[in-house]
């Protein structure tokens, strides 16, 4: 049986911060106000959807205090470990920091990968500053994941772009990349990544799958020809809930076969 991997969840829960925009971005674009659910209430979703393991992915702002968010998240993984994958985060306006963040996240507190939002922390994905964050993430051999498309509402995209993505796979081609949400309504632009670069993965979260943009999406094109660069998304709490996101997955009109590599056979061979 295949293990059903969501590979991308936000650990926002009843008790923790959640930031005004969260609801602005998912009224956008599913006409409802971001999932309140308690951590257990989490669980039992995830049980309901039968995803066997979540990527917790957290997130931080321009010159936000970087390290008390990765050790959040570690405590998180700590309660379950055997279900919760743990992805920390770095802030590039540190420069110095920078490494030394993305060090501790990984070799200190365990946690298997790195996220980054271009827009929020106001830094090109490309731009120098972040070379050396991502020297230290290629050198430890874990994943880095990528926001593509637009961001939170009132958030500027120029800070995001194929062409920036291009540069670092090309710089960095034993880094593996994992592209959030495909690029959105750029979705072909990062189809030629992945097909032109080994390094390259996407994932399928808050808007591939959505019931509104499902229709947009050349599937039999992935099917085709990047079967094995495509992972499973829900982006909850903003996107889909994990049930919601699995059961997008089950009704796409594509091969079983192809269904199951995006459930979590290709994450389980990438995490």
């Amino acid at each position: 049986m295949t293990m059903i991997i969501d590979a991308h969840v936000h650990p926002v829960f009843v008790g923790t911060p959640i930031h005004p925009g969260l609801d602005q971005l998912s009224r956008a674009y599913y006409d409802r106000d971001a999932s309140r659910l308690s951590l257990d209430g989490f669980i039992a979703e995830l049980d309901r959807a039968k995803v066997d393991k979540a990527v917790l992915l957290t997130v931080v702002w321009k010159n936000q205090p970087v390290r008390q968010r990765n050790e959040a998240t570690a405590e998180l993984v700590g309660l379950l470990p055997d279900r919760f994958v743990g992805f920390g985060t770095f802030d590039p306006n540190a420069e110095m920091d920078a490494t030394s963040e993305v060090a501790y996240a990984i070799e200190q507190l365990g946690l298997s990968g790195i996220k980054i939002i271009a827009q929020n922390v106001e830094v090109p994905y490309n731009d120098p500053r972040c070379y050396p964050a991502y020297e230290k993430i290629q050198e430890l051999g874990v994943p880095v994941i990528f926001h593509t498309g637009p961001s939170f509402l009132h958030t500027r995209s120029k800070y995001w772009s194929a062409n920036a993505l291009e540069d670092i796979a090309l710089d960095f081609p034993r880094m593996k990349m994992i592209l959030a949400h495909m690029g959105m309504q750029s979705h072909l632009e990062i189809h030629s990544l992945l097909v032109r670069h080994a390094n390259v993965y996407a994932d399928l979260s808050f808007w591939p799958l959505n019931p509104r943009h499902r229709g947009l999406v050349p599937w039999p094109l992935l099917e085709q020809t990047v079967p094995q660069k495509l992972l499973l998304g829900s982006d909850f709490p903003v996107g889909q809930s994990p049930s919601e996101a699995v059961a997008a997955v089950n009704e796409l009109s594509v091969s079983e076969q192809f269904k199951r590599l995006i459930l979590g056979e290709n994450a389980a061979r990438l995490l």
